[in-house]
């Protein structure tokens, strides 16, 4: 009874033992299965976190297996990669592009299998993105190892440098270029400080090498360059700090047998920092020399040749004045009609003579540059009127009708050069009265534009003459150039007339042009740019007009000594011209003295006191020049009136001739209305007081 008592208490307390252990066990399994899900909540809080953190990151997280397959990647590779969340795995070598730095990925992968691999430093590879472009990442790897060391997976971050890649490839780039252009320059460089000193400097095998051995970090100028060259690029240097422009200087290297010459530019680059670089320009200063000689002699040969041309002109003016000037005397003489047309035969092939001069003078100027327009105010229809009267008498010999339209819009005064357009107009009638056989010669006058102070006025000078054939057209304006340049050609002429009215044209702003057809005559047209004259000039010359006007009947037959009884000393060496002008003098009632150089002048000047001096430029023992130039340093009062007369043309000549003393000057061969002219304008300014 006892033993079942006690088996029963025993079985009851195992049976209490074993409830109460249930009971705990189940206790703890609800810890367990609590701390659990705490640690899977903590662990997805830290995912949860490590992908917000990524999120704003260029890495992301991934894991791979033994075989090469990513199984996991953070949720940023969408952001990155554009890969979805990976459901299935991708293997390694799906994503690889050909670039030969994912050579070492295998390797690595097979170093950790076989524990051979214990560097875990991290490496480069580049992976395509889901639309196939390649991106290049850093990854940062960890082997994951089982309890019993066996190598389970490989946790890693990738860290996106795709950018900093490019950017690097750019900066390499650059680098390449930058040596590259360096190389190809024929420049060493040098990078100095404020003291002169070298801080860096470069030069390539290639450019100039002189001064490399001297060259050298920290080294100052005059031990680079020399003590005559540094203190030059001292200056410079200086100068560039202070300025911030670019600096330019030139210097021959110091003991250089060869002679070579150098180019330093220096240019700031900093607040202590300065560029230099320096240029061998040998070459340079040879070819400059050598231009410099070549112009040196051009100059000379256009001296020779404006002296050739001065000589010449003087030479043939000076009996082309008797030539004409006797001419035009005996033409004021009792001529029969047989004696007439002999004379005025002689008076148009002389005046043809002197045109061609005129020509070659008047080219070898506008050649030069050296024409610049005087301006005066004149009558415009009195200038083309005068023109026509230079060519009425070929035309009348070809019967040629002459025809003259002005526009009523056209401005009766201008101010402009009246002898260069004068010039013009001549030279285009010349043409047009030369090549027409019959028929007429138009002048048309309209005026293009015009306000208060200036004026655009058009010249058309229209012909029936032969016409320009098409192929000579392009080189019509062309020095030297005629239609018809053969031994047989049936026009003379030196073919200088068209070259000179393009360039005189161009003076007056204007441009010229030509319509023509073979047989069917040729249009000139021009145009020049005036300025118009006010209302009291005009008043002026128009009163100036009328007095000289009551002379102009018959230039030779008025006794002006009458009206104006001036004392005139004629200064010529030639007899011939003194002779003439002489006889001219006497026609209007003077009677002058003679000179036969400018000493005789300039002491007859001190005995007489002469109104006007009509004074030669060219006589022996003293010239024109000499004596004008005497007489006005004497200082006596009155002042003589000088007229220069002379062969030479050139306008400097004319010039020089005004510039010493002499108040006006006339071109030989005389135009005795010219003369004339001059004598009433002395004659006025000596006596005012004659009505």
């Amino acid at each position: 009874m006892q033993f079942f008592e006690i088996i029963s208490t025993a079985g009851a307390l195992c049976l209490l033992l074993l409830m109460y252990v249930l009971v705990k066990t189940k206790r703890q399994k609800q810890k367990l299965a609590q701390q659990l899900q705490e640690l899977t909540q903590s662990r997805q809080a830290e995912l949860m976190n490590l992908d917000l953190f990524l999120d704003h990151t260029s890495d992301f997280l991934y894991r791979y297996n033994l075989k090469g397959e990513i199984f996991y990647a953070s949720a940023n590779i969408k952001r990155i990669l554009g890969y979805d969340a990976i459901s299935n795995p991708i293997l390694f070598k799906d994503i690889q592009t050909s670039n030969p730095i994912n050579s070492q990925v295998k390797q690595r992968l097979l170093g950790l299998l076989n524990g051979s691999q214990v560097n875990l430093d991290p490496y480069f590879i580049e992976v395509l993105d889901a639309d196939g472009y390649p991106h290049l990442f850093e990854a940062f790897e960890k082997p994951n190892f089982r309890e019993n060391g066996q190598l389970e997976s490989i946790t890693g971050i990738a860290r996106n440098i795709t950018n900093l890649y490019k950017a690097e490839l750019e900066i390499k780039q650059y680098e390449k270029e930058q040596k590259l252009i360096l190389k190809a320059l024929p420049d060493t460089l040098l990078i100095l400080d404020t003291e002169s000193k070298v801080l860096s400097f470069y030069a390539n095998d290639s450019n100039f090498k002189l001064l490399s051995s001297k060259l050298g970090i920290n080294k100052p100028l005059d031990a680079v360059f020399g003590e005559t060259i540094a203190p030059k690029l001292a200056k410079a240097l200086k100068l560039s700090f202070t300025t911030k422009e670019l600096v330019y200087v030139h210097f021959k290297l110091e003991n250089d047998p060869t002679d070579r010459f150098c180019e330093g530019r220096f240019i700031r680059l900093t607040e202590n920092k300065v560029l230099l670089m320096i240029r061998e320009i040998t070459s340079q200063k040879r070819l400059e020399k050598g231009l410099r000689e070549a112009k040196e002699a051009a100059e000379m040969a256009n001296k020779a040749k404006s002296n050739f041309l001065a000589t010449m002109s003087h030479e043939i003016r000076t009996p082309m004045n008797g030539i004409i000037g006797m001419t035009n005397l005996l033409q004021e003489t009792l001529l029969n009609r047989e004696q007439r047309d002999y004379v005025e035969t002689m008076k148009a092939s002389g005046e043809t003579l002197l045109r061609i001069i005129n020509d070659i003078l008047d080219f070898s100027i506008i050649e030069s540059g050296k024409v610049t327009l005087e301006e005066s105010i004149f009558s415009l229809k009195r200038v083309v009127e005068e023109s026509l009267n230079l060519v009425a008498y070929e035309a009348k010999g070809k019967n040629i009708g002459l025809n003259l339209y002005i526009d009523e819009d056209v401005p009766e005064f201008i101010c402009s050069d009246q002898n260069r357009l004068r010039q013009i107009i001549v030279n285009l009638l010349s043409n047009a009265v030369k090549f027409t056989e019959k028929g007429f010669v138009t002048v048309k006058i309209v005026a293009l534009a015009q306000n208060s102070k200036t004026a655009d006025i058009e010249f058309k000078i229209r012909d029936t003459g032969v016409g320009i054939p098409d192929a000579n057209l392009p080189d019509v304006f062309k020095q030297f150039a005629q239609g018809d340049s053969s031994n047989s050609r049936k026009f003379a002429g030196a073919g200088l007339g068209l070259a000179i009215v393009k360039n005189l044209v161009k003076l007056f702003n204007g441009k010229v042009s030509l319509e023509s057809k073979e047989g069917s005559g040729t249009l000139f047209t021009f145009n020049i740019k005036v300025k118009l004259a006010s209302a009291e000039k005009v008043t002026e010359l128009s009163n100036k007009q009328d007095q000289i006007g009551k002379y102009e009947r018959n230039p030779l037959e008025h006794v002006l000594s009458d009206k104006y009884p001036l004392k005139i000393l004629l200064a010529e060496d030639n007899g011939i011209n003194a002779k003439l002008t002489c006889l001219v003098l006497e026609k209007m009632g003077f009677v002058p003295d003679l000179a036969k150089n400018g000493a005789i002048a300039m002491s007859m000047y001190k005995e007489n006191r002469y109104d006007l001096i009509l004074m030669d430029i060219q006589m022996p023992i003293m010239d024109g020049m000499e004596a004008t130039k005497a007489i006005r340093e004497l200082g006596l009062e009155p002042a003589p009136y000088i007229i220069g007369l002379s062969a030479n043309a050139f306008e400097e000549d004319i010039a020089n001739a005004k510039e010493i003393g002499m108040n006006d000057y006339v071109v030989k061969p005389l135009k005795f209305d010219e003369l004339k002219h001059k004598l009433i304008e002395v004659g006025r300014q000596r006596f005012p007081f004659v009505s």
